[in-house]
């Protein structure tokens, strides 16, 4: 179930929305289309709104695949074309997120693809392909965000924070970094060895401060946060065990069944044990892990492809429910009410990079 917005507030974000993006069309260079949009950061509309006022941009639904750049945190992507008074050709995708919300709020009722309307906007992302000068060009776009922008900083690279992927190896980099967004502009030059038939991307990425960056959680397969110290009990032996998902793996990545049917039973063996609300998060995490292997782009690792997500995806929903409600304030909470929610509604599991063969 979704909160209703009552019609002023609604009526305000649509009006402070739609001015400022009355300018976006032909706009006359690359600068002044992403000056002309990055406001909309400031009044982060949802989806629901953004999408009455552009019906005819194409939405990209999230799906589990190897998208780095963006971390595989976003709801939904709103995809526009340009062609730009000054030659270029731009694509720019609008990234929408999970809603915010604490720990302790209360979680949607039912699963309800519905929800995917209140994900706000929190990300501009512009990319030219193939740019026939990068450096030059970069250096005219530099200063006309400059203009408006101010000065921008030459991040080194262990300075670059935004964990896109390959970044390390984009050159040029400049950051305007502002109190309420970061503004990065950079050049792919498709690989660390830069080849003159790879693909080059000139790229102007725009994030609030609010973006999630990273993995949904902090979680390489070890213990969750915060966990109570292990007593040299039976029990505590046996709860230990989950800090080893590859325990339960068979040779072929097939972890996550293992680790499951050994919580499912721990549960049932310790229905009040200290470690409760930890073991719910550990199923939780596995239930979507397993469910991550249903979706065709993802990489199996030897695994075998399992039946019935949906009832991955309810197990897992129940698991993070009844870790929330017992902990709600464990380090994990916040990540693992995000991640509830994204399983209500409908999206595939946040990246979980882990696995126990190559």
């Amino acid at each position: 179930m979704f909160r209703r917005v009552p019609r002023a507030v609604f009526l305000l974000i649509v009006t402070a929305v739609g001015s400022l993006f009355a300018q976006t069309k032909g706009p006359g260079s690359l600068a002044g289309l992403v000056v002309s949009e990055i406001s909309a950061l400031d009044a982060t509309p949802n989806l629901a709104v953004w999408r009455s006022l552009y019906p005819s941009e194409h939405v990209k639904n999230a799906a589990y695949d190897k998208e780095y750049e963006s971390q595989g945190l976003w709801c939904a992507a709103s995809v526009a074309e340009y062609a730009l008074a000054d030659g270029f050709k731009a694509t720019r995708q609008a990234f929408f997120y999970v809603p915010p919300g604490e720990p302790g709020d209360p979680l949607p009722g039912n699963h309800d693809v519905t929800l995917l309307r209140q994900c706000r906007l929190l990300a501009l992302w512009y990319e030219v392909d193939n740019p026939a000068d990068p450096t030059e060009i970069t250096k005219t776009i530099s200063a006309d965000l400059g203009a408006s922008l101010g000065p921008a900083d030459e991040a080194p690279r262990f300075k670059r924070t935004d964990g896109d992927w390959g970044s390390g190896y984009w050159s040029p980099y400049k950051v305007w970094e502002r109190a309420n967004r970061r503004i990065v502009l950079a050049v792919d030059p498709g690989g660390p060895i830069p080849r003159p038939d790879a693909h080059k991307r000139l790229l102007v990425i725009a994030r609030s401060s609010l973006a999630p960056r990273g993995l949904s959680f902090d979680w390489s397969g070890g213990a969750p946060k915060g966990q109570p110290p292990f007593e040299d009990t039976a029990e505590g032996a046996r709860v230990a065990r989950l800090e080893n998902p590859c325990s339960f793996d068979d040779g072929h990545n097939n972890w996550p069944g293992g680790l499951i049917n050994f919580g499912e039973k721990l549960l049932r063996e310790f229905p009040v044990s200290r470690w409760k609300s930890y073991i719910h998060l550990t199923m939780a995490r596995a239930y979507a892990a397993k469910l991550i292997l249903t979706y065709p782009e993802a990489d199996l690792n030897g695994a075998n492809k399992p039946s019935s997500p949906e009832a991955l995806r309810r197990a897992a929903i129940t698991h993070f429910r009844a870790f929330l409600e017992e902990n709600p304030g464990s380090p994990d909470a916040r990540s693992a009410r995000r991640e509830a929610w994204r399983l209500l509604a409908g999206l595939p599991p946040s990246p979980i990079h882990f696995a126990c063969t190559d």
